[in-house]
């Protein structure tokens, strides 16, 4: 038994304590009210908010319909909660995936994804090895995607849990990421369609698979991170792994989260959040480093100044294809959420405020076309954001990077 396993199996049978129940680090702003509200240029607000459960269930993984019509929420009981997103930003709850009767080893979710442009192919992974794909208008289990072991192929053994999983952009490939097992890490790959298992990758990773991401627009770029530190960057047209691997990325530390990114001359930049709460981009074929930030720096940008309550969560994409990354932090139950703009290599600046947050955030979404912000987190809520026209009038509008084309910077 692996020390993951140990510890899922330790999950279930006693309550694990939440970093809510953590001792409060003494924190406060750097400046006052009024220079809080001059720096952040736009102020949100909740427009609704969810609780999905009366239980300690925390919300590790959200998902949206390619029009962002359609909210899935995936708890850490396996459970799925299905909104539908009006155009004001209410929710409405539609109907719940129950949470599976029989996990292995404490199973928790891994990933919720929509399959395809409509809202009601669904795919939920889970810890204990298994990607579920549900059909919303029938409530009902369409097929199961779980490795299979086969005797005869020449392949390592393959542990029974994965860490993460993604969909290509033509939804019909999936890919899955494990933890090192008997000195293997393994990259899983199924065919939707043909609901098959097409083998996968065991070389390019030293320890655990983190986050794997699919290219929005090609179907056949993958980039997967692990704790490891590497970033390896595939063609998955090639099915010889030596051959597949385009590109690998030291960061030098640990991978927690990748996303996908456009810079101005339309070149795709792989952003990656490291487990100590820093942000590195990279230049996609060359690997060349664009911009890095290290926690203290991100700390001091939302205006906070104990960096060992810092929370970075996500980096989100806007119209104009800048980046802005959102952060929180720990203290008083994470009362505190913010967005900064990555301006250049080594520039962040103040965006937006989040007032009224009520829990410390695992999850986000960002609709750029209506300003929209979905989090979720530990305290179990799904929050819609939205501009508050009252609080910053002036500034209020679009969100936007400022920076003018001809110069040579990352976004």
């Amino acid at each position: 038994m692996t020390d993951f396993d140990k510890y899922l199996e330790e999950a279930v049978t006693k309550d694990l304590p939440s970093s809510e129940d953590e001792a409060d680090i003494k924190d406060e702003d750097t400046c006052s009210v009024q220079e809080l509200a001059a720096n952040f240029r736009l102020q949100y607000k909740p427009q609704d908010e969810s609780v999905v459960s009366l239980k300690r269930d925390y919300v590790l993984s959200l998902g949206a319909d390619h029009r962002f019509t359609r909210i899935a929420a995936g708890l850490s009981s396996t459970a799925v909660h299905i909104y539908d997103l009006e155009t004001a930003g209410g929710l409405k709850t539609v109907q719940d995936v129950p949470a599976k009767e029989k996990t292995e080893m404490g199973a928790t979710i891994c990933g919720v994804q929509f399959l395809d442009e409509g809202s009601d192919a669904l795919l939920v992974g889970t810890t204990d090895g298994m990607v579920r794909l549900f059909d919303l208008r029938t409530s009902g289990e369409q097929a199961r995607f779980e490795y299979k072991s086969e005797p005869e192929a020449q392949f390592p053994q393959v542990p029974k849990s994965l860490t993460c999983f993604d969909r290509n952009a033509n939804s019909r490939i999936i890919c899955c990421g494990t933890e090192q097992y008997i000195g293997s890490v393994h990259l899983l790959f199924f065919d939707v369609r043909e609901r098959k298992q097409l083998g996968g990758f065991y070389e390019s990773h030293q320890d655990d698979v983190t986050s794997v991401r699919f290219h929005d627009r090609n179907p056949d770029m993958l980039c997967t991170g692990g704790t490891d530190g590497l970033i390896n960057l595939f063609d998955i047209k090639q099915t010889d792994e030596d051959e597949a691997l385009q590109n690998t990325i030291n960061t030098e530390s640990s991978v927690h989260r990748l996303n996908w990114h456009r810079n101005v001359y339309d070149k795709d930049i792989i952003s990656c959040i490291t487990h100590t709460n820093d942000f590195k981009s990279y230049e996609c074929e060359e690997g060349d480093e664009v911009a890095s930030f290290e926690r203290s720096g991100i700390t001091e940008a939302i205006r906070r100044k104990n960096a060992g309550n810092f929370n970075l969560i996500n980096a989100h994409n806007l119209e104009d294809n800048g980046v802005f990354l959102l952060a929180g932090t720990n203290y008083n139950r994470g009362e505190i959420l913010r967005s900064v703009s990555v301006l250049s290599k080594e520039k962040l600046e103040p965006l937006a405020n989040f007032a009224g947050n009520k829990q410390i955030v695992r999850d986000s979404l960002f609709d750029a076309k209506r300003q929209l912000l979905v989090t979720g987190g530990e305290s179990g809520i799904v929050s819609v954001w939205t501009q508050d026209a009252t609080g910053n009038a002036s500034n209020s509008g679009k969100l936007k990077t400022k920076i003018k084309s001809h110069k040579k910077t990352p976004y």
